[in-house]
């Protein structure tokens, strides 16, 4: 038993010394994040899947989408904050209403996202709330949080031969952990989105008129994939519009001021 104890206290250590040399800060919240990956290892797995992608997927021909798409990336990258990034913007075909960000600066939109933008303004919204998922690399601290839970259930198993408790471990880290995260994530994006979407010039009310209109739309089968994977609570919405004024703060500071720029 003492010799079991003693493992299973090294492979705690471990973990400790994991979460002290894997912090840092996201920019503009200051949350405390865990990230045991490398911005690079990151950005390459982002370039791989990129490429996966363009290989793969049908990339959109309509010049009016793609010319928008590149218009209003172009313009909320330049505030980023991240030249080094190498920064792609693709349309693809797809019947589902959607949008993503790589690490490194891949940032894709699906066709039928243009059914439900009327301006560059809203569209910056999604964009720039993608670019901010990139920005905070939640994609990382996802990683490395797997990362934390599988060290955790080694040290489970290490310790005890009982298959009950490893399975226990991973339910309960998974939930508590783990899953709260993604709604971290959305809201921090959300935050960060405005912010960046402020500082291109892009009026910022826009974002709580992009999403109250989706909600009223919540049945339509194209926008099933992004109200999965962003749902958009009134409580999230509430909160957005409390952000609204520091955001215009950016707003006011920005020059040039595109307001809700061109009509798509």
């Amino acid at each position: 038993m003492k010799k079991l104890l003693k493992r299973f206290i090294l492979l705690a250590t471990a973990v400790n010394i994991a979460f002290l040399c894997g912090c840092s800060s996201v920019p503009y919240t200051e949350r405390s994040r865990l990230l045991l990956t490398s911005e690079q290892t990151e950005n390459e797995l982002g370039r791989q899947a990129w490429e996966k992608m363009l290989a793969e997927a049908q990339i959109s021909t309509d010049k009016k989408h793609n010319a928008a798409l590149l218009r209003v990336g172009k313009n909320i990258a330049a505030v980023s904050g991240k030249p080094e990034y190498r920064w792609e913007f693709r349309v693809f075909v797809s019947r589902q209403a959607n949008a993503f960000c790589l690490p490194g600066g891949k940032v894709g939109a699906t066709s039928s996202l243009f059914d439900f933008t009327a301006n560059d303004a809203e569209l910056a919204t999604v964009v720039g709330h993608e670019i901010s998922h990139a920005l905070a690399r939640h994609g990382g601290e996802r990683m490395s949080h797997g990362l934390l839970q599988t060290i955790g259930s080694e040290a489970v198993s290490y310790a005890t031969e009982e298959p009950m408790f490893v399975t226990a471990f991973g339910l309960v880290s998974n939930v508590a952990a783990i899953l709260p995260y993604s709604r971290v994530h959305e809201y921090e994006a959300d935050y960060i989105g405005l912010i960046l979407m402020a500082k291109a010039g892009y009026y910022p009310r826009a974002a709580v008129s992009f999403w109250e209109k989706f909600g009223k739309n919540d049945n339509d089968q194209r926008l099933f994939e992004l109200l999965s994977t962003h749902p958009m609570s009134k409580k999230r919405l509430d909160e957005m519009k409390t952000l609204i004024p520091k955001a215009r703060e950016y707003y006011d500071q920005a020059s040039p001021k595109r307001g809700f720029g061109e009509k798509l």
